[in-house]
């Protein structure tokens, strides 16, 4: 029986992610050489690489943060957003990025972090913070709809408005006058 934890090996983990560093570099160009050999018009190794670099800023948050599942939650939500609507642009954008991808993350992380906030027995109002902030990230399509013709299906985005309205509402009854504590001290307020 130890009475100290173990203490991983910085200078192994430093040569990890410096080989797993060149292996996505190599991977890249491979994939853009290939790309520019092949003819087409479609420069598909832009996908790799997004996704290549979604890896590693997905990495590198989780390694840098003492992983709080809903930060993480949220993180991943803006992350993924961010390269479904990438990936659409660079396919040539068609628009499924917003009509649907969106909508269905967004819907997916309420309902994650409502689910974290019940099943939670310690510090649940910390997940309804990011359960607020993910709310008021979840408005920017339904803004969209109603300022501009860039969404063409409607209902993904109305049904996803109406998730996010109906998590935050339960979010707001079940630890309300927590989430108002927690919101005067981290903004000081």
């Amino acid at each position: 029986m130890t009475l100290y934890p173990k203490i991983n090996n910085i200078r192994n983990s430093h040569l990890v992610i410096k080989i797993m560093l060149g292996i996505s570099i190599l991977i890249s160009l491979t994939c853009i050489i290939i790309n520019i050999c092949i003819p087409g018009n479609f420069f598909w190794a832009f996908l790799v690489i997004a996704g290549i670099v979604y890896t590693w800023v997905t990495v590198m948050y989780s390694i840098k943060r003492n992983i709080n599942i809903a930060s993480n939650v949220f993180m991943q939500t803006i992350l993924i957003s961010i390269l479904t609507i990438a990936i659409d642009i660079i396919i040539g954008y068609r628009g499924w990025s917003l009509d649907m991808a969106l909508p269905i993350i967004i819907s997916v992380a309420n309902i994650t972090l409502l689910l974290l906030t019940i099943v939670s027995t310690k510090k649940y109002y910390q997940y309804a913070l990011y359960q607020v902030m993910t709310f008021l990230i979840s408005i920017l399509p339904f803004v969209l709809l109603c300022t501009t013709n860039l969404i063409k299906l409607e209902i993904f985005t109305i049904l996803a408005t109406f998730i996010a309205t109906v998590t935050l509402i339960f979010n707001i009854s079940l630890c309300g006058k927590n989430i108002k504590e927690e919101l005067i001290r981290r903004l000081h307020l």
